[in-house]
């Protein structure tokens, strides 16, 4: 049952990167155009101000998924149900914040904004941020609700949920788009099927996993030991936002939204590049805490380290070459003529993220060890260092300028000093790590990328164009991979997994 929902998770992980993808893919477009490049760029403003707040759950969803597994595994029914009741007294707290901090904002939208913005994007932005804002703090337990059903294994149900919500929204906002509606509208949309995944989310959880949450006893102590697990995590959250959303405010602040929206294609083909490697790592959480509640040794973890590692290398190398090859081309034709600058703003991004994402189960291992506290003080200097270098580095260079702050942080912190961290403290062998990494792969991906770049005789830019471009490339990836990239046992699972593909074909035929 386990495995089976850990294989079905992953898979449903991809199907649902897909369609998100795709849906954005489709979307993104419609809403530039339907909006304009400044209310676009005044709607990705927004989008990430509200971000900033939405930290605000100061890693209860990460705590919810570690904190339960741990219960569960020591099968102590007590504790899991008496730590969810602290948890989510203390989101009852986190809500009343966010409203109070949201209405200071909302009052001083004029002073923040006022020499970027004009009275009327002012008007639309503070319209936004209101709706934004109150669904945020009805919202905010989402994450711990989906991380009792992560924390109990059952990876289809959130997953299957995520994928209706895209395929809605999308049909929603086209359909809105088409009768005029604006940015607001979109906001509206978003607001609404957030709080039907949060109904939904909940009805499963105390109807079908009959989960209970109930206080037995109130110690000051549980407060203290959630927090100085989940405050860290929170930590990791703000430098998130502001290593992808810091740059929106900056240019929203000092340059204009059209900048904004330049910008924000840019990072949104980065933040896509990083789902391809989250989707996986996601799941393994829960193993991972059984395995060092279990005392696994550095070397096993290792182990799971490179195993995930180059499957995530070998789908990034993919998605890396043909952005490189045919990502200028399609921005173009995609998003419009004033988006050409998007494709550096994303090749910058894209290329230590490469590394950084080979190792996103370090993370999982660091929380599951409770040793989190020094990657989030780590990147949280490193942030900040970011993000005086986009500010000087803005005025000057605009979304470029941002993007090179942002890569600069994320070779220092996660390529340079993390990977010490790793290797010493952690006890993962990050030598043996890149050894078996790059064997094989690396060489491939050069390979690929090199004779792909044949593919650019093809000069006529059209979407037909395109598509084929991008199939040639796959074969050509595909193949020199398969013959002098993976190994025998990639191989194997490879083609074990096809075969698992063909025999539910069967089975639904």
């Amino acid at each position: 049952m386990k495995k089976s929902q850990l294989k079905a998770g992953i898979y449903l992980s991809y199907i649902s990167l897909f369609i998100t993808n795709i849906s954005n893919l489709i979307l993104t477009p419609f809403i530039i155009r339907g909006l304009g490049d400044s209310e676009y760029g005044l709607y990705m403003l927004i989008g990430a101000f509200v971000g900033y707040i939405a930290v605000l759950d100061f890693g209860l969803g990460n705590a919810t998924v570690r904190f339960v597994s741990k219960y569960r595994a020591e099968n102590d029914k007590i504790k899991e149900e008496n730590f969810l009741f602290t948890t989510f007294l203390i989101y009852g707290i986190i809500s009343g914040i966010v409203m109070i901090i949201g209405g200071i904002i909302y009052y001083n939208f004029q002073f923040i904004f006022g020499n970027s913005l004009l009275t009327s994007e002012i008007r639309i932005a503070k319209v936004m941020f209101i709706i934004l804002l109150i669904n945020l703090s009805f919202t905010l337990p989402m994450k711990s609700f989906t991380g009792i059903i992560t924390a109990y294994e059952r990876f289809i149900i959130p997953k299957a949920l995520s994928i209706g919500r895209v395929l809605m929204r999308m049909l929603l906002i086209l359909l809105l788009l088409s009768m005029g509606y604006k940015a607001i509208a979109i906001v509206m949309v978003d607001a609404i099927l957030n709080l039907l995944m949060l109904i939904i989310t909940m009805i499963y959880v105390f109807g079908k996993l009959e989960v209970k949450i109930k206080l037995y006893y109130f110690k000051i102590q549980i407060f203290k030991e959630i927090l100085s697990y989940s405050s860290w995590i929170f930590i990791s959250v703000i430098v998130d936002q502001i290593y992808w959303r810091i740059g929106h405010l900056i240019l929203g602040i000092y340059v204009s939204t059209t900048e904004v929206a330049v910008f924000a294609i840019g990072i949104m083909f980065g933040q896509y590049f990083i789902t391809f490697s989250t989707a996986i790592s996601g799941v393994f959480l829960p193993k991972i805490t059984k395995m060092v509640t279990k005392s696994a040794t550095g070397e096993e973890l290792t182990d799971i380290l490179i195993k995930t590692g180059r499957i995530q290398f070998i789908i990034l190398g993919l998605v890396l070459g043909g952005f490189i090859l045919i990502g200028e081309n399609f921005l173009l034709i995609w998003a419009g003529p004033n988006y050409g600058l998007s494709w550096i703003i994303g090749l910058i991004v894209m290329l230590p993220l490469t590394i950084v994402l080979t190792q996103t189960i370090g993370i999982s291992i660091l929380q599951a060890k409770n040793l989190h506290k020094f990657r989030a003080i780590t990147y949280l200097m490193i942030a900040i260092i970011n993000s005086l270098i986009s500010v000087y580095l803005s005025k000057t260079h605009g979304g470029i300028g941002a993007a090179i702050g942002t890569s600069l942080s994320l070779v220092i912190g996660n390529i340079i000093v993390m990977n010490l961290y790793y290797h010493f403290k952690v006890k993962l062998n990050m030598i043996r790590f890149y050894k078996e990494l790059v064997s094989g792969l690396l060489l491939s991906v050069i390979v690929s990328i090199l004779i792909g770049s044949l593919l650019n005789l093809i000069t006529i830019n059209t979407w037909t164009t395109l598509i084929i471009q991008g199939f040639l490339f796959t074969i050509i990836y595909v193949t020199v991979l398969w013959f002098w990239g993976i190994n025998k046992s990639e191989r194997k699972l490879f083609i074990g997994e096809i075969n698992n593909v063909f025999k539910l074909l069967k089975i639904y035929k």
